[in-house]
């Protein structure tokens, strides 16, 4: 009897261990990851887009972020409805049921650092990615080979595999610098021009234009010409933004714009926007329960 009892027993754990060991199986094989795409932007900003196909009748799914800090997180399924998580560390817990697909998208300041003129990219990952960096970058060091090169467009975008990467680029100037001469060229040649003479001419061109600045101050039109100096690779949807703004007399409520731009996603324009504050082109107002964008002069 008590051997029977202990048979049936050794029978019932192994049958609970089998289970246990199908339920872990199952469960890290109910995603796969579709694409990953890293964009890094002139600021040192890295955004993140990951497309994951999910068993729709599984419950959750684990996935594991390249940064233990992270912002802007948003995760969308198929119907670019939200879907609920939970987030530890590097671990994104995604409860998924009844989803296909999920969209994951976030911001990341800490995967790349700044020395004198060179920026570097570390990345450790557990998947393979690609990395778009920004108009006219130049790299110039690269700890592997990447499993493809694209450089359409002026912009470099490496394809690379799971594990370690180090990257170090170069942000070149999009204008290029025309030669200033220097004081000494002014007295050679037989047009010598009288130091005073400049003098009086200088004095009388710095009185014109503070005159002009404080007489059409006021009146003057916001313009995005600054903006365009801060960065002037800003993508078509920025610069509608922008000048939308400088219609408006440099502001606008957020609602204002979304009905101005009805073809852009509200997540799209909402990271724009801290794009634009983050670039300090544009400041971002809390007014009542909306946001006024302002356009800095």
């Amino acid at each position: 009897m008590r051997q029977s009892v202990w048979r049936l027993g050794v029978i019932v754990v192994v049958i609970f261990v089998a289970i246990s060991l199908f339920y872990s199986a199952s469960v890290q094989s109910t995603f796969s990851i579709s694409s990953t795409n890293l964009r890094v932007y002139r600021d040192g900003l890295v955004h993140v887009e990951q497309r994951l196909l999910i068993d729709e009748f599984s419950p959750q799914a684990s996935l594991n972020l390249l940064s233990d800090t992270v912002e802007n997180l948003i995760i969308l399924d198929q119907d670019e409805l939200a879907v609920d998580y939970e987030f530890t560390d590097k671990n994104l817990v995604i409860y998924s049921l009844g989803a296909t697909q999920v969209n994951v998208e976030y911001d990341v300041n800490t995967l790349t650092s700044k020395e004198n003129e060179v920026w570097t990219l570390l990345l450790n990952s557990p998947y393979g990615l690609s990395v778009c960096f920004p108009v006219n970058s130049s790299i110039v060091y690269l700890n592997g080979t990447p499993a493809s090169i694209d450089t359409a467009g002026s912009q470099l975008t490496l394809s690379l595999g799971s594990g370690q990467w180090e990257i170090s680029y170069l942000l070149s100037l999009v204008a290029g610098d025309e030669d200033i001469p220097s004081p000494t060229d002014f007295s050679q040649g037989s047009g010598m021009v009288p130091i005073g003479y400049l003098v009086a001419v200088i004095v009388i061109l710095i009185v014109a234009v503070i005159t002009g600045f404080f007489v059409f101050k006021r009146k003057s039109r916001p313009s995005i010409k600054k903006a365009l100096k801060v960065d002037p690779n800003l993508m078509k949807e920025d610069r509608a933004v922008l000048e939308f703004l400088a219609e408006k007399d440099g502001k606008a409520f957020e609602a204002e714009i979304r009905e101005r731009f009805p073809e852009m996603p509200r997540t799209s324009l909402w990271r724009l926007i801290k794009r634009l504050e983050k670039l300090e082109i544009v400041e971002v107002k809390k007014i009542g329960l909306e946001n006024q964008v302002i356009l800095k002069k």
